[in-house]
């Protein structure tokens, strides 16, 4: 079995600055690769460490639309030096974040 046919939900590219909010109150960017309901992966010289639980706030280009998710981070995912790849799983989600994504994946695949 794949990793494509073992995941939950089909991922688009998906390309955009992320905030992490730490909750020292520093902030990081993160650059993201591809995005689904239920995560995304994200570039950074300096990823987080596997377990490490982020706040992410998705901006929407062009629009006043922010929204605020949890993830974890559930694995390191290869990449260059200067760009290394993780994976974040959501969790902690409701409507309001479902319908966020639900929206900002039908604008990205319509583009």
């Amino acid at each position: 079995m794949t990793v494509e046919e073992r995941r939950q939900y089909p991922r688009i590219a998906y390309g955009a600055w992320i905030e992490e909010m730490s909750q020292e109150g520093s902030l990081r960017f993160y650059l993201s690769k591809d995005l689904s309901l239920g995560g995304m992966l994200l570039a950074s010289e300096e990823p987080p460490d596997v377990g490490s639980k982020l706040r992410l706030r998705l901006i929407v280009e062009n629009e006043q639309r922010t929204m605020t998710l949890q993830g974890e981070v559930v694995r390191h995912a290869g990449g260059t030096e200067k760009e290394r790849l993780f994976a974040v799983r959501f969790i902690e989600m409701d409507e309001e974040r479902i319908g966020f994504l639900q929206d900002l994946l039908e604008g990205a695949a319509a583009s």
